[in-house]
């Protein structure tokens, strides 16, 4: 009987937050499972007081301890996590699936804010042991914010391009022969003042050649100039309907684009500096700058959340699921975990396996080695690149773990490059005889 009266859960009442935007829903629960309370207070600090002046008045009536828990503590929930944190509160964060399940057991469905708050109270009681703690680390809390805001901006940029691309197909029907890229700082110059050819050929040789030297600050004049002439002086460019409204599109499709650009470069900033105040050296890894080593460290937060490789695996969705029963062991390929992180890393993966454009040297040695042995071991290609995505797992743990920065074995890397170029010698010699064998029989 003593064992259960010093049980540790026996110390705590158990506190469930349910948060919204403009108000907030608290239950209080006992280790017995019995509800003592409820209340719904506004997402401000006059509401957070009334909150801890009532869970206050139970924890001194009972001289037991209180835990909060709340499923959001990083968005609406913020406010509330940061409050009780600064109060010295037990704050745990408690993941909305569990909180799912416990609603799924009531035998009628229903759900409102009170069922929501006692539910996760419930969890956070049974749960105490296992669920995180609502850590207040605001910095990288901080980079996560600027990495939403720089994606969100990407992704404008890219519908903005795709949509030139589609408006300058019925202007210049080959514009892809004029400019490597169409969102080049001279080919955008270009699309801006001149949306339509005949405004090209209007304005004369002479003109545009001085535009373009102007354009790309002397790096191109009149042989580029010459080359869009001979593209654009077969157009049929004259009394199209409708030409200005068009142009208008172009020029506003590139003004969009160039302040996108501004802005990523301005954000670029902010998240460098960021990261540089964090003192984290991801970019040290084949592959990663800053901007990318930030977007990596934004997804995994705090690495002492993770006691291990492992978990850091799992919580990327790059650990096998086991699936047990009887004498049969089986794993299976695993669809949760960040998602996020886990397309950062398989993107990762797959660029240390590329050989470059000339194919004489691949971007990292060891691991394309690495790769061709799973193969060998009769791994599917797909299987191979998990392989090397839990590498890279285990290696950026471990960087972040003991801040090291990362330095490759230039012993094993010198080796896996003379494999890589015998592989290559091996598959010249393959090709050379194909094609002599088809010279004789052809």
């Amino acid at each position: 009987m003593d064992f259960y009266e010093k049980h540790p859960k026996m110390k705590y009442l158990f506190v469930g937050c349910d948060t919204h935007k403009l108000t907030h829903t608290a239950s209080i629960i006992n280790v017995f499972n019995e509800k003592l309370a409820t209340l719904t207070f506004n997402n401000d600090k006059a509401g957070y007081n009334s909150l801890y002046k009532m869970v206050g008045k139970h924890t001194a009536e009972t001289g037991l301890t209180a835990v909060y828990g709340l499923e959001d503590t990083k968005h609406l929930g913020y406010g509330l996590a940061s409050f009780l944190l600064n109060k010295g509160c037990i704050v745990k964060n408690v993941n909305s699936n569990l909180t799912h399940v416990e609603r799924k057991k009531f035998p009628t469905i229903t759900k409102n804010d009170e069922l929501d708050s006692l539910c996760i109270a419930k969890v956070l009681l049974d749960e105490l042991d296992t669920l995180p703690n609502a850590e207040s680390d605001e910095i990288y809390w901080t980079l996560k914010q600027l990495i939403k805001m720089r994606r969100a901006i990407v992704h404008n940029n890219v519908e903005y391009k795709n949509k030139l691309h589609s408006q300058l197909l019925h202007h210049y029907s080959n514009y892809h022969q004029m400019f490597y890229r169409v969102d080049g700082v001279t080919a955008l110059e270009m699309w801006e003042t001149y949306p339509s050819p005949n405004m090209i050929l209007d304005s004369g040789i002479d003109t545009f050649t001085a535009f373009i030297l102007k354009a790309s600050r002397g790096k191109l004049g009149a042989s580029k100039a010459g080359q869009i002439f001979e593209l654009i002086k077969e157009y049929d460019v004259h009394n199209r309907i409708y030409q200005e409204e068009r142009n208008c599109i172009i020029q506003m499709l590139v003004r969009s684009i160039k302040e996108n650009d501004k802005r990523l470069a301005d954000i670029d900033k902010e998240v460098i500096a960021v990261y540089d105040r964090i003192g984290k050296t991801l970019h040290t890894f084949p592959g990663l700058n800053k901007i990318s080593g930030a977007q990596i460290l934004a997804e995994i937060g705090n690495i002492n959340r993770f006691a291990n490789n492992s978990k850091l695996a799992r919580y990327s969705g790059i650990a096998p699921v086991d699936c047990s029963s009887g004498n049969s062991e089986k794993a299976f390929k695993s669809d949760f975990g960040n998602r996020e992180l886990n397309g950062l890393i398989y993107n990762l993966a797959c660029r240390s396996l590329t050989a470059g454009k000339n194919k004489d040297k691949p971007n990292y040695p060891i691991f394309l080695e690495y790769y061709y042995r799973k193969r060998n071991d009769g791994k599917t290609k797909h299987q191979s690149i998990i392989c090397i995505m839990r590498r890279i797992i285990n290696i950026i743990f471990f960087m972040l773990k003991h801040d090291k920065e990362y330095f490759s074995p230039a012993e094993l890397e010198e080796k896996s490059l003379l494999a890589f170029q015998e592989r290559q010698r091996q598959e010249q010699e393959k090709q050379k005889k194909k094609e002599r064998h088809q010279k004789r029989t052809g």
